[in-house]
């Protein structure tokens, strides 16, 4: 796989993961007829000898709504920029509708003393854009939970994203914390591997602010830990009831 490539591939976990500013995915549903929008940017560089990538989402947008408190359903749609340079000069840039991810996040049970709470998440990787990659690909996460007190909670995932020959896997550890009933911070380790090869590692790190009862804005930042790459990221989330 090609650095621009592994590049397109961690921008398109990175807005499907993303929850607030954080790429942990809930252990939760959306409460019943709960719809929550997700406003999502994403700007993510990385360098490798004389070539750089820089991809942003203007934005990526989530949808979340519960069917009831156990089943939600999701549609993310990701609107990409990406610019390649070579040497400091620009070569290509495009940007465009990346793959539109339609699913489900079903519960399997609630916490139970060292059990953590679990739900499956499963998308459809439906491409809109004209390019080589044109099958469906698919998404398969578990996301777990344990809370450690009142105001800390720990959060995983482990998933696979399949799209044509190209495999994915991913893990991400999280540990979010309640400041206040307004501020709420995080740090986060998340990786991934592309065709049992390439592994990533990088940190994750950000604090969040509850802007009332239905909304709630988010910034992050993120380091590569075994590549040259850098992630800035903010996310704006809107709640109601249908």
């Amino acid at each position: 796989m090609t650095m621009r490539s592994t590049v397109m591939t961690l921008a398109l976990l990175l807005c499907a993961l993303a929850v607030y500013a954080q790429t942990v995915e809930p252990s939760s549903a959306v409460q019943k007829r709960m719809l929550q929008l997700e406003f999502e940017s994403l700007y993510l560089i990385e360098k490798q000898e004389a070539e750089q990538v820089n991809s942003w989402s203007i934005p990526s947008v989530l949808a979340r709504y519960g069917l009831n408190n156990s089943v939600e359903v999701q549609v993310n749609v990701p609107l990409l920029r990406e610019a390649v340079y070579e040497d400091q000069r620009m070569v290509n840039s495009r940007t465009f509708l990346d793959k539109v991810q339609t699913g489900v996040s079903v519960n399997l049970w609630k916490e139970s003393g060292m059990l953590p709470e679990a739900a499956v998440m499963a998308r459809a990787l439906i491409p809109v854009y004209a390019y080589d990659n044109s099958e469906v690909g698919l998404l398969l996460a578990l996301n777990m939970s344990n809370r450690l007190s009142e105001d800390l909670s720990l959060n995983y995932n482990l998933g696979l994203v399949s799209e044509e020959s190209e495999e994915s896997g991913y893990y991400i550890f999280n540990l979010s914390w309640n400041i206040s009933s307004k501020v709420h911070s995080f740090v986060e380790f998340f990786g991934s591997t592309f065709n049992g090869t390439e592994i990533t590692h990088n940190l994750n790190t950000g604090i969040g602010f509850n802007l009332g009862n239905s909304f709630c804005l988010d910034l992050s930042v993120a380091q590569g830990l075994n590549q040259n790459m850098l992630f800035y990221g903010g996310i704006f989330t809107y709640q109601l009831n249908i």
